[in-house]
Formats: structure tokens, sequence, C-alpha cells
């Protein structure tokens, strides 16, 4: 499930944020801020809503950690823990 989580955070990050990247190019392993993907902070901010309303869930301002957008793994594995097993994931 989480590398389904990462191929949509990757969809949401091209279509969505103001970022001059193709989809096919992101490794799920790269940084999200600067050389990695070079998102910036608010960009961060935007992902974070655009995140809650895909999947469905709300961060807890404890899952605002650093180590949360380290990568879009890190990321992605947040982002599994939070969508119940039974639950369909958005497309």
């Amino acid at each position: 499930m989480s590398e389904t989580v990462a191929n949509q955070l990757k969809e949401l990050i091209v279509q969505e944020l103001d970022v001059n990247l193709k989809l096919e190019n992101i490794d799920d392993n790269a940084p999200l801020f600067e050389d990695g993907l070079g998102i910036d902070s608010l960009a961060i901010v935007e992902l974070i809503t655009l995140i809650e309303e895909h999947f469905k869930f709300e961060f807890a301002d404890s899952d605002l950690r650093a180590e949360t957008f380290v990568s879009l793994n890190s990321l992605a594995n947040l982002v599994v823990s939070k969508i119940k097993p039974d639950n369909t994931l958005v497309v």
C-alpha cells in the first residue's frame, strides 16, 4: 500500500504544486526540500492540505515533524499509518 500512496503523492506534487518535475523523475527517497524535489515551506503547507483532502484524514500536530517530510517515502509511510485498513484510497 505504501507504494500506491507514494505514487498518489507524486501525482499530487506534480499536478497541484508549482514544481517543475515530471512524475517519472521523482525518486521515492529524494529529499522533499532543497536539492531533492525543491519544495519550499509554503508548498509543504499546501501539500499537507492536499493530502488531507485527498486521503480524507487530518494530520495531528504531532505528525507535523521534520522527520515526516524528509522524503516521499517517509511522508507515504505516515499517510499509510493514517488510513484504515478497510478504506479504499481515493484516486
